[in-house]
């Protein structure tokens, strides 16, 4: 079985990321059918590694002034054989607000080279509306898919420890640092409602700036992920 983990940076927003978190381990149960063995590290220090912990998810606590000391600190555990005895194959950096179909997983890159995503739904902060967007440059959107060893390449630390945004450039960029040259990128998409990024009140990055990219017609978001994710997360995602 190939080992993943997926790093998983929380702060507050504490009723949406229980959904989230709670789906996370559903996904990791139903990645087993790929031969993978997932789980995931949530780095915080709030009530968030309470619903963590209890989902049987390692812990990482760690303040939230740099929030890529906090990935960094994710990278190190799932992957440093110094910290964990079964260290993992491949990480996954992944939004304590994102929803992510087991399918993407069913190929993996090979260790030289990372894992990337071109399409991405993202559903507005009043959970009323649904779009479709296409990453509009190389490199896909944030959630990408390295291997061990390009961690171990940057001591397992690649993201600069001070940054508070543009998180997934800088840990890439420290991958380039490590490796001297930009890595190989290959692009993993299954489909188009495959990573889903429910916005709220207090992300970097809004529902207006990403959905600027977006193709083709916005959608109820509810209606446009019925099938794709269990009933259960929709109908609690409803309420937040």
């Amino acid at each position: 079985m190939t080992r993943l983990w997926f790093v998983v940076p929380a702060h507050e927003r504490f009723a949406l990321t229980d959904i989230c978190l709670r789906l996370l381990a559903q996904t990791c149960e139903q990645m087993e059918q790929y031969e993978i063995e997932a789980t995931a590290v949530v780095i915080a220090d709030d009530e968030n590694l309470d619903v963590a912990r209890e989902l049987g998810f390692a812990t990482v606590y760690r303040d939230n002034e740099f929030v890529g000391r906090k990935l960094n600190d994710g990278y190190q555990l799932a992957c440093d054989p110094d910290y964990n005895p079964e260290p993992a194959d491949y990480v996954v950096a992944l939004g304590s607000d994102d929803w992510v179909d087991p399918s993407i997983f069913a190929r993996l890159p090979s260790p030289a080279t990372v894992g990337i995503f071109n399409q991405i739904a993202v559903v507005d902060e009043k959970r009323e509306r649904l779009a479709q967007v296409t990453a509009p440059y190389t490199g896909g959107w944030g959630i990408r898919i390295y291997s061990s060893m390009l961690m171990a390449a940057t001591n397992y630390r690649p993201c600069q420890e001070d940054r508070k945004q543009s998180l997934d450039s800088s840990t890439i960029e420290g991958v380039k640092r490590a490796l001297r040259h930009f890595p190989e990128l290959e692009a993993l998409d299954v489909h188009p409602l495959q990573i889903v990024d429910w916005k709220s009140e207090n992300n970097l990055h809004p529902y207006r700036e990403l959905a600027s990219w977006a193709k083709g017609p916005v959608a109820d978001p509810f209606e446009a992920l019925a099938g794709f994710y269990p009933a259960w997360a929709l109908e609690q995602m409803e309420l937040v």
